[in-house]
């Protein structure tokens, strides 16, 4: 808010410029991570859809094509909100030419848009284990009894307490592989990214950039040098708890 309307409006290209340049020299891990959509609704819906099983071999239906109805997935509702803040000039700060006071209240406003956005961006990873916080199937992001489909109660886990490590991270991606969907199909998952809080930067380094095997002495090669991308999330609470 910038009181006064004679001059704001003369005040405010030079702001915006300040604004939007001291909030691209800030690392933007919300765009990193997920898959930024816009949208002009005041919600948005997704509709999870199953898969379908193996192709049958022609001339067991009756020299037909063979056809197989697919499930409804879990479907998910996405709300969005609005946030704000706003910031004070007085007119004496212009008067006074006191323009180096106001860049610095106008860095301080992108700093409350970076940090919330980041906050929020976070959540599902600070969250991932509280039940509270659960997704479109029920359960937290994180889970050891995740359902395969609303009529399907099997469940699967996604979910470790390993420390990291070259084998806890070798061990998790082999569960990952053992993903399948609802009718069975294995996902065929290849984790690409592990996502760390500070306190794990240097362990998760050590395993993706190591030219020899970590923390053996054999002369092993390293099977993860180039095939995991290592981002390093300040803004994980949990200094111990990683993601991949």
């Amino acid at each position: 808010m910038m009181i006064s309307d004679n001059w704001s409006e003369l005040m405010l290209p030079g702001l915006r410029t300040i604004f939007n340049k001291h909030l691209k020299q800030k690392k933007d891990y919300v765009n990193e991570l997920f898959s930024v959509e816009k949208s002009t609704k005041q919600a948005e819906f997704n509709q999870g859809t199953g898969s379908l099983g193996l192709m049958d071999e022609w001339g067991s239906s009756g020299n037909q094509v063979s056809y197989e109805d697919v499930n409804k997935g879990f479907k998910a509702t996405y709300i969005h909100k609005k946030y704000s803040k706003g910031l004070t000039l007085e007119r004496e700060l212009v008067e006074d030419d006191q323009y180096g006071e106001i860049k610095k209240r106008v860095r301080l406003l992108t700093q409350s848009v970076y940090y919330t956005r980041q906050y929020y961006g976070a959540s599902p990873f600070n969250n991932a284990f509280n039940a509270t916080f659960a997704g479109p199937d029920g359960v937290a992001l994180c889970s050891a009894s995740h359902p395969n489909s609303p009529n399907d109660a099997t469940t699967q886990s996604n979910v470790g307490t390993a420390i990291l490590n070259a084998t806890s991270l070798e061990n998790a991606r082999n569960a990952m592989k053992g993903w399948k969907d609802d009718k069975s199909n294995l996902l065929a998952i290849e984790p690409k990214m592990l996502i760390v809080p500070p306190a794990l930067r240097k362990a998760a380094l050590v395993i993706a950039d190591s030219t020899g095997e970590p923390d053996i002495s054999d002369n092993n090669i390293n099977i993860w040098k180039g095939s995991v991308d290592v981002v390093e999330f300040d803004f994980l609470t949990s200094g111990t708890s990683w993601f991949n």
